[in-house]
């Protein structure tokens, strides 16, 4: 115990403590947030003034053929008659006077019959694509490992030839006339122009080349070189050796098609597999055994496909007139020669034109032969109603494709070997252009038209080579040479589903397109219940005032310039080494692949004018392996070819002589996608 002022002192130091305590609010904490919460500090209500709005009335479902009533058509039917309303839209248009069902079980009579149901539909629109695609590579690498570097000829002066090859390989085309296409009027005179021109095309060999032309049905089937083949060639199978033996991992693979008899085999290849060089990124790049040196194995690619299902009917009616034309061009021109140490020889190269042109029914036949037309029931009912929609104007589907491809791989190189195994690449470039498109469009039962009918699909595809190779050795030659082995390759596919028949224009459809014409909306039970309409309940029909055009037009061009100049310092290095060296400066590929594939149904065209029709097949080859290496005489030879088969190319003073101009070869259309000035080029 302490004393009793110790007690109190300690005792004041204790209240003291605990007052300390109070005021820091630690004992009392909870009963301090209750008195807290007992005031709170509330804040004005927010004021939100909500306005709703729903201009929108939610309907019954509508197909495509809408019903719109006009003012005279709604029925005024007693009381009761309601809900038995919806029974007239099901029972056959002839019998809409009475109404079955009624309370009373008997047949009502309507206080007014209604009009027919004026029925609707969206017109079609036009689509149009411009592809200009330009791929350009130059590549002339040069190498010297010696100390004492080989002469070697100026690559410019290949360059100079390759320029030369390409006017020559311009006017071996099938058509080099030129024609404005202005579509802010009718195209036909620029169609007619182009019918003429593939009609005047002529088999004769002017300047040396291989032709082989064939109009209308001669023109139908699959063709390779100019003969008529059962199976077209597979692009793996005839790919240079480099591709398939040394290097398989590099080959063009096709992929498998279940239509490959039409020709669609050719649009499956996907330019871009395989062409990822002979080593795969993710491995470790590995050099095989021995010295290999390639300034050659080049690839160029122009890949194109279009597919179109727009706007077809089973019966069309033209006042004006019809143009159906399909052309396919190809063309390849080849100059190569190989010289190894002073001796020339010509070498195994190919060049290849594969075309596949067809038009086949949209009926798929039966096992006996017939089709299902054959087999349909001949008693059927006419329209009983129908919708029309029109156009004032044209409707349009054209896709304009150009694809242009330019290489040079002039290679020089003056070479020594000196480790154990040696990879030297200075070729094996590659080069792809690629575009597919597919449009599907719109069907109708009859399509009338107040101009003309104009359908035009062509492809034009041209491939041009200069392979001169130059080799030499100091001494002996321990080398595996490939020289030579280059592809040409021009695959082409104008598939046509839907087969046109053409007939005089009737009465009823010109008095109907007469009409329209001057302004009617709808047409008349003598065009509804025409024979052709036979099994149709509601007739769907366009009327177009302008012409209805389609055009697909495809140009496809490769020009690659593969000289090569090789010189190997062989001292001795059989002895000291007893290595192989493989050499491969050619394998080289140029290949082209276009398909047009329109889709439709069987038509019956009724033609107020005139039909022009035709179908061309036209292959060209022209190979050389005597020509100068240098192009003394090509600038000559490319002046001749052009003013004996295009006067119309060139002026009346144009300069003969043979210094032409040093420059690289350039695109047809380095001017821009103009597709207004290019429809016959």
């Amino acid at each position: 115990m302490f004393d009793k002022v110790t007690e109190i002192v300690a005792h004041m130091i204790g209240v003291f403590h605990i007052a300390i305590e109070e005021a820091r609010m630690r004992d009392v904490y909870a009963q301090f947030q209750a008195a807290k919460l007992e005031d709170p500090a509330v804040e004005d209500l927010l004021n939100i003034s909500v306005k709703i709005s729903a201009p929108y009335t939610l309907t019954d479902f509508s197909p495509s053929i809408e019903y719109t009533p006009s003012a005279a058509d709604y029925f005024f039917a007693p009381d009761g008659y309601g809900l038995y309303l919806a029974d007239l839209f099901y029972q056959p248009l002839g019998q809409l006077g009475l109404i079955e069902g009624s309370p009373d079980g008997q047949a009502a009579p309507l206080p007014f019959f209604p009009a027919r149901p004026h029925l609707t539909l969206e017109p079609p629109g036009s689509v149009a694509t411009i592809t200009a695609q330009v791929a350009w590579m130059e590549d002339d690498d040069e190498l010297y490992l010696n100390e004492e570097q080989a002469e070697f000829v100026d690559p410019s002066t290949y360059l100079t030839s390759l320029h030369s090859l390409a006017l020559i390989s311009k006017a071996l085309g099938a058509t080099t006339s030129e024609a404005p296409l202005d579509f802010s009027e009718s195209t036909l005179s620029a169609a007619l122009e182009f019918y003429e021109a593939i009609s005047a095309v002529e088999d004769a060999s002017r300047i040396g080349e291989t032709v082989t032309v064939s109009f209308g049905a001669d023109a139908q089937g699959s063709f390779v070189n100019g003969e008529t083949v059962e199976e077209t060639p597979v692009l793996d199978d005839v790919m240079p050796a480099y591709f398939q033996a040394e290097n398989p991992d590099v080959t063009l693979e096709e992929e498998e098609s279940d239509t490959e008899e039409d020709g669609d085999a050719l649009a499956d290849t996907d330019p871009f597999q395989g062409l990822d060089g002979s080593s795969s990124d993710a491995d470790t790049f590995e050099i095989d055994d021995g010295h290999n040196v390639v300034t050659g194995a080049n690839v160029m690619v122009n890949d194109a496909s279009v597919m179109v299902g727009w706007l077809d009917a089973p019966v069309i009616s033209v006042m004006g007139d019809v143009v159906e034309l399909n052309s396919i061009s190809q063309v390849n021109v080849l100059f190569e020669q190989v010289s190894f140490n002073g001796d020339t020889a010509a070498s195994a190269s190919a060049t290849i034109n594969v075309a596949v042109m067809s038009n086949v029914s949209s009926m798929p036949a039966v096992e006996d032969g017939s089709t299902v037309e054959d087999t349909t029931p001949q008693d059927l009912g006419l329209p009983s109603n129908w919708a029309v929609t029109r156009i004032d104007g044209d409707i349009l589907t054209v896709n304009w494709v150009s694809q242009f491809s330019f290489m040079t791989d002039n290679d020089r190189a003056d070479v020594q070997f000196t480790g154990t195994n040696t990879q030297i690449v200075m070729g094996d470039n590659t080069i792809a252009n690629v575009v597919d498109l597919a449009e599907i469009g719109y069907g109708y039962d009859l399509i009338m038209i107040g101009g003309n009918l104009i359908t035009i699909n062509q492809i034009s595809q041209t491939n041009v080579m200069m392979d001169y190779d130059t080799v030499t050795s100091s001494n002996g030659v321990p080398v595996g040479y490939s020289g030579g082995d280059n592809l040409l390759f021009n695959g082409a596919s104008i598939t046509n589903t839907g087969l046109d028949t053409y007939g005089e224009m009737t009465d009823n459809f010109a008095k109907a397109s007469d009409a329209f014409a001057q302004g009617a909306n709808s047409i008349t039970t003598d065009v509804a219940h025409d024979g052709a309409f036979a099994g149709d309940d509601v007739l769907t029909v366009l009327y177009i005032s302008g012409d209805l055009t389609t055009i697909n037009w495809m140009e496809q061009t490769n020009v690659m310039g593969d000289s090569d100049q090789v010189h190997l310092a062989l001292e001795n290095f059989a002895e000291e080494t007893g290595a192989e060296i493989n050499l491969t400066t050619g394998s080289n590929a140029a290949i082209n692949l276009a398909s047009i594939d329109t889709y439709g149904i069987d038509s019956e065209v009724r033609v107020g004018g005139d039909v022009y029709s035709e179908a061309l097949l036209y292959q060209a080859d022209l190979i050389d392996t005597d020509a100068d290496p240098l192009g003394v005489a090509l600038p000559a030879l490319a002046n001749e070819a052009v003013a004996f088969l295009a006067d119309n190319m060139i002026g009346p003073e144009i300069d003969t002589t043979n210094d032409t101009e040093i420059i690289a070869t350039p695109p047809e259309n380095s001017a821009g996608p103009d597709l207004m000035q290019t429809m016959l080029a």
